[in-house]
């Protein structure tokens, strides 16, 4: 009985940054890297005032979002993050601060607001930007409202109609994470764990190859949800064991599976879990057999990111699948262990169908 294992390694560097061109700031950035190093705010008399520190010349961009409010501060180009991806600070109004790689050379830093944004005012600095915060006191209240003035409906339409476009497109991209939809190859080993299909077919490990469809569900400081529909094919030339009489045996899992994956800036760990639907048959000049059954399987891996080219990914996982039928009185394991690498091509679609919290 001759046994094969396959091992699989993926050793993937690319480590490159160049950006030129300008970004409708302050100033054009330099050659320098431009590295977001830290975030630390402080709480004054009528605000807050944030300090972001940034290494390297660079250029920023200021944009307002609503629903819930956010004041969002884009950097570019920026290549690396060494602040931390959140920071709790419920003051004044201000949540919490975040910090994601918003594209290949922009960082984006985020100020969340459980209710209106206060006035604003950012400063450059020589060690990176500073954003003041000021609350400000209640207005008395007027003793006479004068009436309003009332205005055309056509005005008003065209008032609502007049939203900046940059701010649009920006609103739509609400997911933070690289790519929300993904499609994807793998390869994996096959070996069934029946005695009596090994008497067939032998005890060599197989491969099976597959295709899946994946998307993002929701989304939470760095966590994220999948649902993955794969299809897979296998198939394997025998003999019986009676007359030698040449038989093959095929098969086509089909799996609905729910993943948790965490992201980091090169690499997508995950385990999940999901449910299977097994197809197969057995061809030979004797008889044909054909039937269905379904298991269970769970899964542990990780999704490698290639700096720059963010929309390719390196899949490496291992699964264990639990799947069995019966024919002629005789229960077969379908099932097994399975380990696999694959390739993964990703891209956004519909970004408001991810929940992001």
């Amino acid at each position: 009985m001759r046994k094969s294992i396959v091992f699989f390694t993926a050793a993937l560097l690319i480590f490159s940054a160049l950006a030129t061109g300008s970004w409708g700031a302050e100033q054009a950035p330099g050659q320098n890297p431009i590295v977001i190093k830290s975030i630390g705010y402080l709480k004054l008399d009528k605000g807050i005032e944030a300090t972001v520190r940034i290494d390297g010349d660079f250029l920023y961009q200021p944009l307002v979002l609503n629903n819930p409010t956010r004041l969002v501060v884009d950097i570019s180009p920026a290549q690396k993050i060494d602040a931390q991806p959140y920071y709790e600070v419920n003051i004044f109004g201000m949540k919490s601060i975040r910090t994601g790689q918003f594209g290949p050379l922009i960082a984006r830093v985020i100020f969340d607001f459980s209710g209106p944004l206060p006035a604003y005012e950012i400063q450059k600095t020589e060690s990176g930007i500073t954003i003041r915060f000021t609350i400000e006191e209640p207005k008395p209240e007027k003793a006479v409202t004068p009436p309003l003035e009332p205005k055309p409906i056509q005005a008003v339409k065209k008032a609502k109609a007049a939203a900046p476009k940059e701010a649009q497109k920006f609103e739509e991209m609400k997911y933070p994470g690289f790519f929300n939809t993904t499609i994807g190859f793998t390869v994996g080993t096959y070996k069934n764990p029946s005695s009596d299909f090994r008497e067939v077919y032998g005890s060599e490990t197989d491969m099976q190859y597959g295709l899946n469809l994946t998307r993002t569900l929701g989304y939470y400081q760095g966590f994220q949800l999948d649902a993955s529909l794969g299809v897979r094919t296998y198939s394997k030339n025998g003999s019986s064991t009676l007359d030698q009489t040449p038989t093959k045996f095929s098969m086509t899992p089909i799996t609905l599976a729910g993943h948790i994956l965490y992201q980091t800036k090169y690499g997508l760990p995950f385990v999940g879990i999901g449910k299977d639907w097994y197809s197969y048959k057995e061809e030979s000049t004797l008889a044909n057999t054909s039937g269905s059954t379904s298991g269970w399987h769970y899964e542990l891996g990780v999704y490698i990111i290639i700096p720059k080219i963010e929309y390719l990914r390196i899949k490496l996982y291992y699964k264990f699948t639990k799947a069995t039928t019966t024919e002629n009185d005789i229960s077969i394991d379908l099932g097994g262990n399975e380990y696999g690498l694959g390739v993964s091509f990703g891209f956004n679609f519909l970004n408001k169908g991810v929940l992001t919290f």
